[in-house]
């Protein structure tokens, strides 16, 4: 699926940190409509939808959000950010849930993604 396409489906406060996309293109076509359709309900209230994330050991992740998809085998990661007083959801990440796998990609893109979302508001 091409990210034209990607962006057709889903809202327009819906922003995908390049990583994440990538996450999101190497999933399968099946997986693949079960994210955007996970992502169509997260993104109508970013900031309420999910579990709150917090800091842990190697994993600073306090103001992100988590929610799982495909039976509990991927979990989405994503930050708001407002922009103009719209809430703005950024996908931080896309991946297998087992061993933990999401939370350390996302930990790890953390500074990267940050200077992302302040690109954004700018």
């Amino acid at each position: 699926m091409s990210t034209s396409k990607m962006s057709d489906l889903l809202p327009a406060n819906v922003k995908f940190f390049p990583a994440a996309e990538a996450d999101f293109l190497v999933l399968d076509k099946s997986r693949q409509i079960k994210v955007i359709k996970a992502l169509q309900k997260i993104f109508r209230a970013p900031s309420a939808f999910g579990k709150e994330l917090e800091n842990q050991a190697g994993r600073p992740l306090a103001g992100y959000r988590s929610v799982y998809v495909d039976n509990r085998a991927l979990r989405i990661i994503w930050r708001v950010s407002e922009l103009q007083a719209i809430e703005i959801a950024i996908t931080a990440g896309i991946a297998e849930r087992e061993g933990m796998l999401v939370y350390k990609l996302v930990s790890r893109r953390r500074g990267e993604l940050e200077r992302f979302i302040e690109e954004l508001i700018k």
